[in-house]
Parts: structure tokens; C-alpha cells; sequence
């Protein structure tokens, strides 16, 4: 049997860094990965390729919606037949996970009954979640859903913003257990452990759909590097209107890794050897924010990186 595990949270909540810890404590059984990514490049899929783990990767959607629904049963089917102790699946961060069992209990016919799905982590941006989930339905259907929440970034809210959101995480799912955390530090064994227990809400049809989708895009570079201040200008500027941000850029001082969710920007270096700059931007604002990153652009950078 196989113990399958789904991973949500909104963009930029920390589900890479909690699927990281979770491979180093989970690193003496054999695992499986599908990293699911809204935008069309796969970011962390580059982060996590080291892990030395089967991995799939499924882009520009969410495995919940017509969009690339085929492509994930696909690869459920086929991570079935490997004999895996466990199989992680990072959702996209605007995923509405709510039809997950319905999806497992289509295919089990031809996976045998492999998976036992023990239930969804949601991990929560303590310093964004207030805001994003009065305006977004994927961030309430990803908490209804879930068996444990992580509150994540803790450091980053005060006291009462924390009790609020616990309050509202309550008010939605009262199932769940909620450990606060910084950098998804916790002790997922135990987590993982405890979740098989909690009741599940019955499955309903996702929300995900082509319809519905947010507008993504990709910034690319010219043969001019951009320079990392001038690059650490241009985020600024484009941040408020976005989701998030990520990939790699190359600048003039060696190529960096960029994760930005909202306002919060991180830029750090990277070391390994890319040919040209993939930074994937999910719009906050539709398609009005394509006005915004070509005009800062000119402002910025002069050029050097541009919509692909």
C-alpha cells in the first residue's frame, strides 16, 4: 500500500520548504512526488530535482481542473505500479482540492486500491491569509479540506492576527489541528501520524476551472544582464499587483532565485548553471498587470528582461 499525502496552501505559503523537510524526515522510505505548478514553468521542480526522488511534474494549471486533470490521473496511475511507501503531491497554490477522493475512487480499478489517502496539510501564510481569504474561494475549500494545518510564518504577524486567524481557520474546519510554525519547521512524522483519524467532509465537485483561471506570464531576458539592483527595483514595483513571483533570473553579478509572495521579496543566489531567465508571474489583477511589468521594465531595466 501506498500512503498518499495531499500538500496545499496559497502561493507563496511555504509548501516547497515543508515538502524539503518533509523528504529529509521521511528519507529512509521510498517516496514519490508530483509537483503541481499554476504557472507554465516549474519552479520547484528545479528546487526539489536533487532530492533524488520519482518525480512528475505538471505545469500551467491545477491538477484539479479539466486543464491538466488527464495528465495528473496519468500520473497517479503510473506512480501506483512503483511500489512506493509514500506519494506527496504539492498542489497548485490556487488549487481547489475538495474532488481529490473522487478523483483516487475513479481510478482505482487500475491502480489496484493502491493508495491509502490519509489527507491534505494546508499550509497558511500567517502574514497574508487575512487578505487573500476574503477574496479567494480556493483558500477556504483548501482549509475545509485539509486534516492539519501548519500556520506558517508566524514571525511575520503579531499575536491578535494570529488568534484571528486561528479563529477563522475554526470557523471553517474545526477537524483540523493547527501547529504554528516558521519555515514549515515541525515534526511532520507526528503530523502525518495523527491525520489518518480526523474525519473527512464528503468530496464535491473542485471550483478549478479554464474559466476561472488567473492570468500568468513569464519574464524573460535579452543578451543584456539585468543588474541586481535594478532587478530588485523592477519587483518592487510589480509585487502589489501580483500573487506571486518566482524562477531565476540572470543578472550581472551571477544568476538568483526569486520567490516573492505579494509584497514579501526574497532574492538569493543560485549556483547552478541556467540559460536564460524563466521568472513566472501570477497576476493579482488579470491582465491589466501586463501594462504594469512592461512599463517597469523600461523604467528599471532598460530592457533587459521582457514578457515572453
Amino acid at each position: 500500500m501506498t500512503n498518499l499525502i495531499l500538500l496545499t496552501g496559497f502561493l507563496g505559503s511555504g509548501k516547497t520548504t515543508l515538502l524539503q523537510n518533509i523528504l529529509k524526515q521521511y528519507c529512509s522510505q521510498k517516496n514519490g512526488l508530483i509537483v503541481n505548478e499554476f504557472g507554465p514553468v516549474n519552479v520547484d521542480g528545479r528546487l526539489l530535482s536533487k532530492q533524488g526522488v520519482q518525480t512528475a511534474l505538471l505545469s500551467n494549471g491545477s491538477v484539479f481542473c479539466a486543464c491538466l486533470k488527464d495528465k495528473f490521473v496519468d500520473s497517479l496511475i503510473d506512480m501506483s505500479r512503483l511500489g512506493l511507501d509514500n506519494l506527496f503531491i504539492e498542489a497548485s497554490g490556487l488549487a481547489d482540492p475538495s474532488s481529490m477522493e473522487t478523483v483516487l475512487a475513479g481510478i482505482a480499478g487500475e491502480t489496484g486500491g493502491v493508495y491509502t489517502y490519509r489527507g491534505s496539510i494546508c499550509v497558511v501564510d500567517a502574514s497574508r491569509y487575512l487578505d487573500l481569504s476574503q477574496v479567494l474561494t480556493s483558500a477556504e475549500s483548501q482549509i475545509e479540506y485539509c486534516s492539519a494545518v501548519i500556520l506558517n510564518k508566524t514571525d511575520l504577524a503579531d499575536d491578535a492576527a494570529l488568534q484571528e486567524i486561528k479563529d477563522q481557520i475554526r470557523s471553517v474546519n474545526d477537524r483540523a489541528a493547527i501547529y504554528p510554525s516558521t519555515y514549515c519547521n515541525v515534526d511532520i512524522l507526528n503530523i502525518i501520524k495523527n491525520m489518518g483519524a480526523i474525519l473527512k467532509p464528503q468530496a464535491r465537485e473542485s471550483s478549478n476551472s479554464i474559466r476561472n483561471r488567473a492570468a500568468s506570464f513569464i519574464v524573460t531576458d535579452d543578451k543584456d544582464l539585468v543588474s541586481r539592483d535594478a532587478l530588485q527595483a523592477f519587483l518592487f514595483e510589480i509585487a502589489p499587483d501580483t500573487y506571486r513571483i518566482k524562477g531565476f533570473v540572470r543578472t550581472s553579478e551571477g544568476t538568483v532565485e526569486v520567490s516573492a509572495a505579494g509584497t514579501n521579496i526574497t532574492i538569493s543566489e543560485w549556483k547552478e548553471p541556467v540559460e536564460q531567465t524563466e521568472l513566472v508571474i501570477i497576476s493579482a489583477v488579470g491582465i491589466r498587470i501586463v501594462s504594469t511589468i512592461t512599463k517597469s521594465a523600461e523604467h528599471h531595466v532598460q530592457g533587459c528582461l521582457r514578457l515572453q
